[in-house]
């Protein structure tokens, strides 16, 4: 029965290895240079299609990372279907968008 007990717990453990949900690491890489590059990008309006709406528009970061909207407002004032998702600690996610329609690359 120990054979049988132990056997088990190491394919648990293989298992649970591949899943693609992992704990929270105690400590990540932070490089200094890409962090400032990805706050510049994150609230420069003109890389969206008007010019004028930052990803900070609808995940903002005063607000725990989202509009704090029931559906979201885009280009033109136009009403969106959903809200935005937080993007506080998004690194960690395995997929982008509510449908999970983007892999994380």
């Amino acid at each position: 029965m120990n054979i049988l007990v132990l056997a088990t717990i190491l394919v648990s453990e293989n298992i649970l290895a591949n899943e693609p949900i992992q704990p929270i690491p105690d400590k990540i890489k932070v490089d200094a240079l890409q962090v400032e590059l990805g706050k510049k990008l994150f609230f420069d309006p003109r890389l969206s299609k008007s010019g004028f709406i930052s990803c900070n528009s609808c995940h903002n970061l005063s607000m725990g990372g989202t509009d704090n909207l029931k559906t979201s407002i885009g280009h033109n004032w136009q009403q969106g279907p959903i809200n935005s998702p937080t993007v506080l600690n998004s690194i960690f996610n395995i997929s982008q968008f509510w449908d999970g329609r983007e892999p994380k690359t």
